[in-house]
């Protein structure tokens, strides 16, 4: 697998300009185009075929071509523990038959399980019975300047996959939304699915995300989130194929659940949804993406980006959707970092100059409980469910643009 590069100036994506002080931001214009329960139980949004029962055929019987883009920043030993994930993915999955969960050693506590009926608890993903539509996936993995052996890994890296590298050298305007724009470019999928390098995903995870789509194209599809513990993924045994025990345990699930809890809502229904698609884990059509314009390589550092996407999408008309069965396993986090938390400030500043909407004003809510250096009295979904009833009242949220 041979590398592409780029130049540090190059646009990576189509529609892009330069700003006067050398950054490239898309064009922002306008366009024709379970919540869970109180007794911990996620139950299926009504209108997402999450029933177990079968997803509408593709046309004609073509199976969906998915692109899935990695950002990578010396981030190789992670990365390639993502990529042995990806290996096991069931293009064309048939219902399985559950087994019963193996009894845990005498004396030992249960091992906390997170699956798509339940938030906390239950058995895996993978025992529930469903089938999506078939699908056929390349994987492009940007590396954004690693310096940590990152290409050699992808070099001797098993001949499972459909897998496209390309390097960008690190510069001032290294960044996520750049890199994911340079994996845009070279995509060739009819959806995009958006992941972190570290992340591993369970083998049903890509049809999840297909089966989304199949009900409705103008989807913005976002994912659950599972943190693992501190530990070693047994890479190994992840490159024979794909089991629980080969990670280390859950510790947390999505706290954005949480908040639908508190809110007694779904994603689907906030004025603030644009907020919580975080691109960890979520999906869209790519001539949706394209046409509102990619990432904005204005955005530098951590924190955001995303968001700011998906307050355009929503604005040119995308609806949103929460999916329980499309999870990844996030290693370990890291705190917030006073670096990181001035990131985070610098390019929410960024955010309201670009969009002068109060609702987009209220994230500076959640400075307290990012802030690594103030004390934070509440939760984080106690923070976002003020937020979303601040947006509420405001009658906030991307408003569609006018198309002349």
């Amino acid at each position: 697998m041979r590398p592409e590069s780029r130049t540090p100036d190059e646009p990576t994506t189509p529609g892009a300009r330069t700003t006067p002080d050398g950054r490239t931001t898309p064009y922002d214009r306008p366009t024709p185009y379970g919540w869970t329960t109180p007794d911990g139980r996620t139950t299926p949004d009504p209108r997402q075929p999450d029933d177990g029962g079968p997803a509408p055929a593709p046309d004609a019987g073509r199976p969906v071509r998915v692109s899935v883009i990695i950002p990578a920043y010396n981030a190789r030993t992670t990365l390639r523990a993502c990529l042995l994930s990806l290996i096991h993915q069931e293009a064309a999955r048939r219902p399985p038959v559950p087994e019963p969960p193996a009894p845990e050693p005498a004396g030992r506590a249960p091992r906390p399980s997170y699956g798509p009926d339940r938030a906390y608890g239950a058995e895996p993903a993978r025992a529930h019975p469903y089938t999506h539509a078939p699908y056929t996936y390349e994987v492009i993995v940007v590396d954004d300047g690693s310096s940590d052996g990152t290409a050699g890994m992808l070099a001797g890296f098993p001949d499972r996959l459909d897998l496209r590298y390309v390097h960008l050298p690190r510069s001032p305007l290294s960044g996520r939304a750049r890199a994911r724009n340079a994996g845009l470019a070279m995509a060739t999928g009819e959806l995009v699915v958006t992941l972190d390098a570290d992340q591993v995903v369970e083998p049903g995870f890509l049809g999840e995300h297909v089966r989304a789509h199949a009900t409705d194209p103008a989807l913005l599809v976002v994912g659950r989130r599972l943190q693992l513990d501190e530990g070693e993924i047994d890479q190994e045994a992840l490159a024979r194929g794909f089991d629980l025990s080969a990670l280390p345990p859950v510790v947390r699930g999505d706290e954005r659940e949480g908040v639908f809890r508190v809110l007694a809502c779904e994603l689907a229904d906030m004025a603030t949804g644009w907020h919580h698609a975080w691109t960890c884990n979520a999906s869209v059509r790519r001539d949706r993406l394209i046409a509102a314009g990619g990432f904005d390589e204005g955005f530098a550092g951590w924190g955001l980006e995303d968001a700011e996407l998906a307050y355009r999408l929503v604005r040119d008309g995308a609806g949103m959707r929460y999916s329980t069965r499309a999870a990844v396993y996030h290693e370990h986090r890291q705190p917030v970092t006073a670096a990181m938390y001035r990131e985070w400030r610098e390019n929410l500043a960024y955010f309201l100059r670009k969009h002068p909407d109060p609702a987009v004003r209220l994230q500076e809510m959640f400075a307290p409980a990012i802030d690594p250096d103030r004390s934070v009295h509440g939760s984080w979904e106690e923070t976002a469910a003020r937020f979303e009833h601040a947006a509420r009242a405001l009658g906030g949220g991307p408003r569609p643009l006018s198309v002349t």
